[in-house]
């Protein structure tokens, strides 16, 4: 699917104006928040996770984004691809832990301590299409479909085993709906998404996985001009 959407998205941004494609590019800033389930299952066996927490916080994020759109009437689309230039803690979260027969000590006593997980996102990409409805000569209404990549680097620190470092790619789908406003100084939007990223998952060396399910929700605001 990713293949099919980049290959999309560059005959379109590569078409002639012929085809009455009109290209743009700009920055966005997003306010998102994240909401992170994390599980730590200890023997791997597939059970009942032996920790779970969930924890909200809150980023900003500035991003650039390429877009072509089409018109016909009062009816538009727009398809184009937004990029996070630099890397970004996307979340780290940490949780205490108590358990009996530790693997690290293989007795019967209780071991407390923290279990730490961080994810690190880079290369992160949108690929999305913007069906519009125009409502007035300067105002489009619209709504966003889009498919989300990128690479995640998760470290985890585990109370019942060694800490591991694993480089992997994550990916997720994106929904949403907004406003388009025509400035004299070119457009702006505003756009309310959610983002619903894969579950990733880090198995240690002492067999204790430890998987995170990320969701987002962002309200983004966004300038471009036509080139």
């Amino acid at each position: 699917m990713k293949k099919i959407l980049i290959t999309c998205l560059a005959f379109l941004m590569s078409t002639s104006v012929a085809f009455a494609w009109e290209r743009s590019g700009g920055i966005s800033i997003s306010l998102m928040g994240v909401d992170t389930n994390v599980t730590d299952d200890i023997d791997n066996n597939g059970g009942t996770p032996d920790t779970t927490k969930s924890i909200t916080n809150d980023i900003g994020v500035p991003s650039v984004f390429l877009e072509a759109t089409n018109e016909s009437g009062k009816a538009s689309l727009t398809v184009g691809v937004d990029l996070i230039p630099m890397a970004a803690e996307l979340d780290s979260r940490s949780t205490t832990q108590s358990h009996l027969g530790s693997k690290t000590t293989n007795s019967g006593a209780a071991t407390t301590g923290t279990n730490k997980g961080t994810v690190e996102i880079s290369k992160h990409m949108t690929f999305y299409i913007q069906p519009g409805v125009r409502v007035n000569d300067d105002t489009t209404v619209f709504v966003t479909a889009g498919y989300v990549t990128s690479d995640v680097e998760t470290e985890v620190q585990s109370v019942s085993s060694t800490n591991k470092t694993v480089d992997d790619t994550l990916d997720g789908t994106k929904v949403g709906f907004g406003v388009k406003r025509n400035t004299d100084y070119g457009f702006m939007k505003l756009e309310y998404s959610e983002t619903d990223y894969d579950p990733i998952s880090v198995v240690t060396g002492n067999n204790t996985k430890v998987t995170g399910d990320i969701d987002t929700n962002s309200i983004t605001i966004s300038f471009g001009r036509s080139f």
